[in-house]
């Protein structure tokens, strides 16, 4: 484990196909960042809900901020009937992804029913229904720890990925919040930041070729996500 600084860079990767990554991360920087690539009229959410999005305003916006907006709290996005969360977040061409920072929240009692996320599966390219359970038992991944903190919110952590992956995204990416750190899958999580941070290689010509499909349950079933997926309707956090 080592830590850096964007407020905070954590590195404790679990790479599922390579094993630990043991070489120094590589150095990044808001330049870097992603945020202008993203197609954000594409981007999907499964079990999660905004909070404190104005009227007229995207919802994708609550999370994915300009750097400008990186340490406002006030809006975010919440896990819905537990704390599992999947991001399906599209790009307009090719990239090459270095690193992914997050703000969540940490263990706040004051809070209530909330709990650090713990275990944060990263998918490239994937392009399968989209649903809990496929995505758990789902093997090609790479999965990042988020720390803990018993602070409301988490500082912004750098997660990098293996240097020894090639890490490139020509269509989809998803980010699955698997867990958390009280084992108690009833509490929720939040996000507040997201960045994805590399290179943008150029436009795909296949992109447009690829189905998104999604599931979304618009009246959520707190005991499980059994209803959530069996619903099979759609939110599109782009419009």
């Amino acid at each position: 484990m080592s830590h850096n600084c964007e407020n905070e860079h954590f590195e404790h990767n679990h790479n599922h196909e390579h094993g630990h990554e043991h070489t120094p991360p590589m150095e990044t920087s808001s330049v870097q960042s992603l945020f202008q690539y993203i197609d954000t009229a594409k981007i999907r959410c499964l079990n999660a809900e905004s909070v404190n999005i104005p009227s007229g305003i995207a919802m994708y916006k609550v999370f994915l901020k300009p750097q400008s907006e990186k340490d406002d709290c006030e809006r975010y996005l919440q896990s819905d009937t537990d704390c599992q969360m999947i991001l399906h977040i599209p790009f307009v061409g090719t990239c090459k992804i270095h690193s992914i920072l997050l703000r969540t929240n940490g263990d706040d009692d004051s809070e209530g029913e909330l709990s650090s996320p713990k275990n944060i599966k990263l998918i490239k390219n994937y392009r399968g229904n989209l649903d809990f359970e496929t995505i758990e038992n789902f093997k090609d991944h790479h999965t990042v720890e988020s720390p803990q903190t018993d602070m409301p919110v988490s500082d912004i952590v750098e997660h990098h990925l293996p240097k020894n992956n090639s890490w490139y995204c020509d269509s989809l990416y998803l980010i699955f919040f698997e867990d958390n750190w009280s084992s108690d899958e009833d509490e929720l999580c939040r996000l507040y930041y997201l960045e994805i941070r590399g290179e943008f290689l150029g436009i795909s010509k296949s992109r447009e070729q690829v189905p998104l499909m999604t599931v979304y349950e618009s009246a959520p079933n707190p005991v499980d996500h059994i209803k959530l997926e069996s619903e099979q309707t759609h939110i599109n956090m782009g419009l």
